[in-house]
């Protein structure tokens, strides 16, 4: 794995000048003017060693290593100076972490300062209350006396004495011993953190670095410190309400945070653009997000830069190469304004070739709006469907409650085999799950009703910058019949009889003998009443789940045979 880490200074002269001293050997200039430094991480397999080795070099303004002063071993300890890292892992021990040998508790320990005159005076309470706890029990005198005759034999020359030291006394020793007690309502007793659950334990270390590392930064007094914190599963043995409330205390720490876990509940609440998804590929590791901008080919001309003032900051002029640079997703209507910039222009059929180019890239960013739809109707799934390997969109419930039901029968369930399916309609649109899945190089389909409805999804994705005919030429975008929905479609494929009986037992007792028409009415009025019978029905019996809508069991077949990355 190889990581560049790159720091950029965000305007001329704001760098600090001991932090561009220490640097210089490694520092390069931008474009603009300002000062970078990059620094590249790679861990590889050493066969001999049979482990990882860890090297880092610092590149140059075109990504090559740099050579010289720049190889010194101080240039990464100036580097780190003004980097921290405070790293945390899954694996945390809290009475281990609560140790004077520990690195975080230790550090707080030694930073401890306690002024002379309390410590004189509580050295002397201490001495005194030693002296009469151990005159409190003459046995123990009688022991120190035996004990005290090894100084005896030892030396050779007079009695010898022996004491007991039953209490620190010293500041260093007493802050050594220092302990931590916790209670978690007024009206508890104090208990020592190892008397505690697992969830408050792993807090204390959170908040534990938290202190450790203000103490460290405070101490430090370097203009220019940036902190980085690494923590790996902060949300361990909590359970979700507390992994949500975590977040924010997380977010507020002073500094770069990366943060890896595994909780839905964690990630629902993070920022779209803050989410990183890491995943192992063909034995490589692969990491997938959401652009914030994307640079075109198109030339920045005045044009371009009047239409860029009306769009809503939309487009921008790329500082080095000045080209034009989206910042979020747009619709056909301006991408025939951006078209209309290059009128004039003699390579106008190319220009308008790229505009659409562009445009089809840009369908995978999110932009304010899509992450408002999703803060407000995705939440409730959102953390869950980052960790699947695929998705599959659909409609409502009763096609969310088929499709597992199929995937159970035709022996390929789809949780075990990381598919996610999204009920698209009652949290936000296809277009913006379709282009979360193409970000973050998730495999997708949608599956939908062959009604009008099916028109405007597909509508929608086009408006995005989909292609119509990738869609539908990849398997991507699949419907029903037109023009059934899911309930026209079971009645096309003989299944009344079934819905007769799976109703009756939902509780809707005339559905054996009522007409056809109100056979209809019952089963659209009563979607997930009948399917949650049925589907029950097809998870346990495959000759019947071949007998559902084809579409449904064309799809969870192809990725049955073929893999679900395919």
């Amino acid at each position: 794995m190889t990581i560049d880490i790159v720091l950029e200074e965000p305007e001329v002269g704001v760098w600090d000048a001991d932090m561009v001293a220490v640097l210089e050997d490694v520092m390069t200039i931008l474009p603009g003017g300002t000062n970078g430094v990059t620094v590249r991480v790679a861990c590889v397999w050493n066969a001999d060693k049979e482990a990882f080795d860890p090297r880092w070099e610092f590149l140059d303004a075109g990504g090559q290593p740099m050579t010289g002063k720049a190889q010194r071993a101080t240039n990464l300890t100036g580097f780190f100076a003004y980097l921290p890292l405070f790293w945390l892992n899954a694996l945390r021990d809290a009475p281990d972490e609560f140790t004077p040998r520990a690195s975080y508790w230790g550090r707080l320990l030694r930073s401890v300062r306690i002024p002379n005159e309390l410590e004189n005076e509580a050295l002397k309470t201490l001495a005194d209350l030693d002296s009469r706890l151990i005159a409190a029990d003459p046995h123990l005198a009688e022991i120190a006396r035996g004990i005290g005759q090894a100084t005896q034999v030892a030396i050779g020359e007079g009695p010898g004495a022996a004491k007991f030291n039953m209490l620190p006394l010293g500041i260093e020793a007493m802050l050594q011993r220092t302990g931590l007690m916790l209670r978690n309502e007024n009206l508890w007793p104090w208990l020592p953190l190892a008397s505690h659950g697992q969830g408050l334990q792993s807090l204390t270390v959170i908040f534990l670095l938290q202190a450790a590392a203000l103490q460290q930064l405070t101490e430090a007094e370097r203009p220019g410190i940036e902190a980085v914190f690494a923590i790996e599963e902060p949300e361990a043995h909590l359970h979700p309400q507390a992994a949500r409330t975590l977040l924010p205390h997380i977010l507020a720490l002073k500094g770069q945070k990366l943060i890896a876990t595994h909780s839905p509940y964690f990630t629902q609440h993070v920022p779209l653009h803050d989410l990183r998804l890491v995943r192992l590929r063909g034995g490589s590791t692969e990491v997938a997000a959401i652009p914030r901008r994307i640079v075109s080919d198109l030339p920045w001309t005045d044009q371009v830069a009047s239409l860029a003032v009306h769009s809503g900051a939309m487009f921008e002029k790329d500082s080095v190469g000045g080209r034009v640079v989206a910042t979020f997703w747009f619709n056909e209507a301006l991408a025939d304004r951006l078209k209309a910039c290059y009128r004039a222009d003699p390579t106008g059929a190319a220009r308008r070739s790229a505009v659409d180019t562009l445009r089809h890239s840009c369908r995978v960013m999110v932009s304010p709006d899509d992450e408002r739809e999703l803060g407000f109707h995705g939440r409730r799934m959102r953390g869950e469907i980052f960790f699947a390997r695929r998705w599959i969109l659909v409609e409502g419930v009763s096609d969310y409650l088929l499709l597992h039901a199929l995937g159970q029968a035709l022996d390929w369930p789809l949780d075990a085999h990381g598919v996610a399916v999204i009920d698209f309609q009652q949290a936000g649109s296809p277009g913006i799950y379709a282009a979360l899945a193409e970000a973050f190089a998730i495999p997708w389909n949608i599956l939908a009703d062959g009604d009008a409805e099916s028109t405007k999804f597909l509508s929608q994705l086009r408006e995005r910058g989909f292609r119509e005919n990738d869609l539908r030429t990849s398997g991507q975008f699949v419907t029903l019949p037109p023009p059934n929905n899911l309930e026209d479609q079971l009645f096309a494929d003989g299944h009344e009889a079934l819905l007769r009986e799976v109703l009756e037992k939902a509780g809707c007792g005339h559905a054996r003998g009522c007409t056809e028409a109100d056979l209809r009415g019952l089963v659209k009025n009563r979607k997930t009443d009948y399917m949650g019978k049925l589907a029950s029905r097809v998870a346990g019996d495959p000759q019947l789940a071949a007998r559902m809508p084809a579409p449904f069991v064309g799809l969870i077949t192809r990725l049955r045979e073929a893999g679900h990355d395919s």
